[in-house]
């Protein structure tokens, strides 16, 4: 009896083939890479202290200082995490600069981790406002929160960035000026929704990782700040 294989080549490679066929990737819209390069957690942090110099006197106190806070900001947000990623993907540790997969993320988590309590330190060491540490610590509660829950269920990380940025503005906002410069308040939302479009349209999140990550750094940073405020506030007045 003739085997199968020798009466139906041709039947059978063309299953083969099905078999392994893999459909092709749609490609991102252009806008929405866009706005997510643009808007992508690792720039959250420089976009947070900088508006510090636009709605807060940190433009007077700190008077030809935007530098000597932005140039700490750049290195140990921006340089350290992306030369990171860069040697982890070239080891082979993770495959993509996304970092998509949950047991890739791990690594990329840490070096963020230490590279924001770096900071922390460095400007603690400053002896700033307390509730200027707490703002630059939220980011490490958001990283060990994050971490925990990508373990279990992709969040969008891009969400909880740009959270964290409206939560911290909120809440120096009111918490420590005592301004309301609504206008800021609405671009920033503005931009906010923007990216979860962004998100959604390029397919890199669902409408659930879109609105727990937004929510998640909202709240986490804007505790943060809140608590810091107070804190430094009673320790001044015991020091009287």
């Amino acid at each position: 009896m003739n085997d199968n294989n020798n009466i139906y080549p041709q039947e059978n490679k063309s299953f083969a083939t099905l078999q392994s066929y893999t459909p092709p990737k749609e490609a991102e819209p252009l806008l929405a890479r866009i706005v997510s390069i643009i808007l992508h957690p690792l720039f959250m942090g420089i976009y947070t202290v900088a508006l510090l110099f636009v709605y807060t006197d940190f433009n007077l106190l700190f008077a030809g200082q935007f530098f000597l806070f932005m140039s700490p900001m750049f290195f140990l947000t921006c340089v350290v995490p992306l030369c990171s990623l860069y040697f982890l993907n070239k080891m082979k540790l993770i495959k993509n600069y996304g970092t998509t997969e949950p047991q890739e993320r791990l690594i990329p988590f840490l070096v963020f981790f230490l590279s924001y309590g770096l900071l922390v330190y460095h400007f603690h060491s400053a002896k700033l406002y307390t509730w200027f540490t707490a703002l630059l610590a939220a980011p490490l509660i958001l990283i060990v929160v994050s971490g925990i829950i990508s373990h279990f269920w992709k969040i969008s990380l891009h969400m909880v960035g740009i959270g964290a940025l409206v939560g911290s503005t909120l809440s120096v906002c009111y918490h420590v000026k005592g301004v309301n410069p609504y206008v800021l308040f609405i671009i920033l939302f503005i931009l906010a929704g923007c990216l979860g479009v962004a998100r959604l349209a390029s397919k890199k999140n669902t409408p659930a990782q879109v609105y727990a990550g937004f929510v998640l750094g909202a709240a986490v940073s804007y505790i943060c700040v809140w608590i810091g405020a107070y804190w430094g506030l009673i320790v001044f007045l015991q020091n009287q």
